[in-house]
């Protein structure tokens, strides 16, 4: 009777496991670098199973599907709509932060490396907010 018991639980719990915890889309008008990724300019749309780390969201744009993951994370239920953090020196940008608002979540990614003497000469840093369509739950 355990065993019934247990079969039945598992498969009403078993269509609850392909939901994402977030999904959504954004566009990128230039090319940048995520996580060791480069990315180009386009359309892109994102889904991740959980929002804990190690958390892995899978992108999909141009050149196909990749994953990347934050180096950190840290919560917070502000009034900021969903976006990417991209910082511009020169002609590199990469992406530093993204934040879920459904889900209140910041995810922290770290800088691609790049030599001093390089990082002096292409200037000071910008950064751009890129609007996400996302969705949590």
């Amino acid at each position: 009777m355990a065993a019934i018991g247990l079969l039945t639980a598992c498969v009403y719990a078993a269509p609850a496991q392909g939901i994402p915890a977030a999904q959504g889309k954004f566009t990128l008008s230039n090319e940048v670098r995520w996580q060791g990724t480069v990315l180009p300019a386009g359309d892109y749309s994102f889904s991740m199973e959980s929002a804990s780390l190690p958390a892995e969201i899978l992108l999909r744009g141009p050149n196909g599907a990749q994953f990347v993951m934050p180096a950190g994370r840290s919560e917070d239920r502000s009034a900021q709509q969903s976006s990417l953090t991209i910082v511009h020196r020169g002609e590199l940008g990469y992406v530093r932060e993204m934040y879920l608002a459904p889900l209140g979540v910041h995810f922290t990614f770290s800088a691609p490396k790049v030599p001093k003497d390089q990082l002096l000469a292409q200037g000071p840093e910008t950064t751009e907010r890129v609007l996400i369509s996302a969705a949590g739950k």
